[in-house]
């Protein structure tokens, strides 16, 4: 019987936006990512690790940010409960608990906005292999994401991304166009904001130099 798939972290994160062009000048800006164009869209780089994907809407998609979790036996895309949309990959995680530490502008923790925790807990931890403690979804005893019934950026999944200052990363948004949308004191990461880009897709930032 083949070994049932456990998803250990992130291959990137994807961006569906309705103008590439915008997003990936903005993200530039506020978290220094090389972008660099492909058939579809851009890639996005740090050093030399990707970091992030951004295309165009195929075929009805919504429009925003979701995580590609790696270690599946194939690729597709789930959608959970609340309509949360993540996408999976095979192969081996780029960024999580066992890749290496985060650099400023790399994936450096995912959380899941959800007001139906059990229905999501089952969802999730059931397809990607995961065992559930407290509000946080584990490898083996390694934390690799959480969730919250707080809603931030609206229900689903929220990738959050390292910096070296929130403060002063998160109030350079508003000065390419986008908006700060959310600070709190996260109960693993510690201080965050949230901030949404010009077409209104969000992602979250946080002082990090390790997973989670």
């Amino acid at each position: 019987m083949p070994a049932r798939p456990v998803v250990r972290g992130l291959r990137r994160a994807d961006l569906i936006s309705q103008d590439p062009i915008a997003s990936a000048v903005f993200y530039r800006a506020l978290l220094d990512w090389t972008p660099a164009p492909t058939g579809a869209g851009f890639d996005c780089w740090v050093g030399n690790r990707r970091c992030a994907a951004m295309r165009t809407p195929r075929g009805g998609e919504r429009p925003g940010w979701r995580p590609m979790f790696a270690g599946m036996t194939q690729d597709g895309s789930l959608t959970g409960p609340d309509d949360a949309v993540a996408l999976v990959v095979k192969g081996r995680a780029q960024h999580g608990p066992w890749a290496p530490s985060p650099r400023p502008g790399e994936p450096c923790w995912v959380e899941l906005s959800t007001q139906a925790l059990e229905r999501a807990d089952t969802f999730w931890a059931d397809i990607l292999g995961w065992s559930v403690l407290a509000d946080q979804y584990l490898v083996g005893e390694r934390p690799l994401a959480s969730r919250t019934t707080r809603r931030p950026a609206g229900w689903g999944w929220l990738c959050y991304f390292a910096v070296k200052d929130v403060e002063a990363i998160s109030s350079r948004a508003p000065k390419l166009g986008g908006k700060t949308i959310d600070r709190s004191d996260h109960p693993v990461l510690g201080t965050t904001a949230v901030v949404a880009d010009p077409t209104g897709a969000a992602i979250g930032l946080a002082a990090a130099d390790t997973w989670g």
